[in-house]
């Protein structure tokens, strides 16, 4: 799906000053309301500085209110763990209706977070979102929402989920899908993680205007979320998402859900405002879990694994290694092995990488097929 909205990105511009604090570089964007230039820049610069803090290594908590029954997403908290000293809002530019900032940030730790060393990027799948609410999708013909939204939460998963680079599966897969076999082959077909969503309600309430050209009616959006660790077998995170707004409900040309016109809708923003806050869920989630792989190749000393520099990985990182084998007589068990052997990073494409020991140990006990989990080791 084309999105007419300008993709915010964060520009890791690193502007070092000292060791305790950095400078970062983001852009963000909102949109105007009702002429009102003043809320559109607060909107914009708080969503420049939660993707500045996320890639600072902040957590970011989301100042939510339900009001009526509605999720409202508002401010920004970054946690008690940084603070931002100086904030400058560099530039602005006004292109129609929205409204793009650019911001610089001196976010600076107050004390070291448990993951602060953990740099690598989680790949997750996106499943693609069931519809089970497909009666309530007659008003507006939205019975391909589960797609467009599936695409618009990717959307925002690009842009506020850097611990975790994203495929989108063409397919739903539901929690009840999610056992062995099944899982084990997501993940050596290299996922660790999978996010499954249900839409399930789309239904219409009260009317909130009477007059027959602009009839409207409360329509309503719930969403639930899983996050599903594939290697344990176990759920991660659930929650289920509420958001409604105004519907049109007597307009016989409402837009597609694929449109960006449906997008701009009162109903389709509420929509997309919970989506990104889905993303900012599923960050904060992963952005402190290990990276998991199989290994796939073990010659002459060297061990080649699926992870690479689409994962953050760089030669010469040194990796703790835990050897995880699979019990033969009941494979969804599985008999974890920390191993004293570091490896070193010896050449690494965009996903797939060779370490080698750093000392000249013998490393004839780890196979292909095993998994092994990665952490950038601690230097002595």
């Amino acid at each position: 799906m084309k999105h007419n909205a300008i993709l915010s990105s964060l520009v890791l511009a690193f502007f070092a000053s000292s060791s305790s604090a950095a400078w970062y570089e983001a852009t963000g964007e909102a949109r105007i309301k009702h002429d009102n230039l003043a809320q559109a820049r607060h909107y914009a610069v708080n969503d420049a500085l939660s993707r500045a803090a996320l890639f600072a290594g902040a957590e970011i908590k989301s100042s939510q209110q339900v009001l009526n029954g509605v999720l409202e997403h508002d401010l920004i908290e970054i946690s008690s763990q940084h603070q931002v000293s100086e904030l400058q809002l560099m530039s602005e530019k006004q292109q129609g209706n929205r409204l793009t900032v650019v911001i610089r940030a001196n976010i600076q730790p107050q004390k070291v977070s448990a993951c602060t060393t953990e740099q690598y990027i989680k790949p997750l799948l996106l499943s693609r979102m069931q519809l089970s609410a497909r009666e309530d999708a007659i008003y507006g013909q939205l019975f391909s929402l589960d797609k467009d939204a599936t695409t618009q939460l990717n959307y925002h998963l690009q842009a506020k989920a850097p611990a975790a680079t994203t495929s989108v599966l063409d397919y739903s897969t539901g929690l009840s899908d999610l056992s062995y076999p099944y899982t084990d082959q997501l993940f050596r077909q290299g996922g660790q993680y999978i996010v499954t969503a249900t839409i399930k309600d789309l239904s219409l309430g009260e009317e909130t205007h009477r007059f027959w050209q602009t009839a409207t009616k409360q329509r309503f959006f719930a969403l639930n979320v899983v996050l599903y660790d594939l290697f344990e077998q176990s759920i991660v995170f659930q929650q289920e998402y509420r958001t409604d707004s105004t519907w049109p409900y007597k307009d016989k040309n409402t837009p597609a859900a694929h449109s960006a016109a449906f997008w701009q809708l009162p109903y389709g923003q509420k929509i997309d405002q919970l989506l990104e806050i889905v993303a900012e869920d599923i960050q904060q989630e992963l952005q402190c879990k290990p990276v998991l792989t199989n290994i796939t190749q073990v010659t002459n000393n060297q061990v080649w694994f699926n992870i690479g520099k689409k994962h953050g990985l760089e030669v010469g990182d040194k990796l703790q290694l835990i050897q995880v084998k699979r019990d033969p007589g009941q494979p969804e068990l599985k008999r974890l092995h920390l191993s004293d052997i570091t490896l070193v990073v010896r050449q690494v494409s965009q996903q797939q990488a060779m370490a080698e020991p750093a000392t000249a140990a013998l490393i004839q006990h780890i196979q292909a097929a095993d998994i092994v989990s990665i952490h950038r080791k601690e230097e002595d």
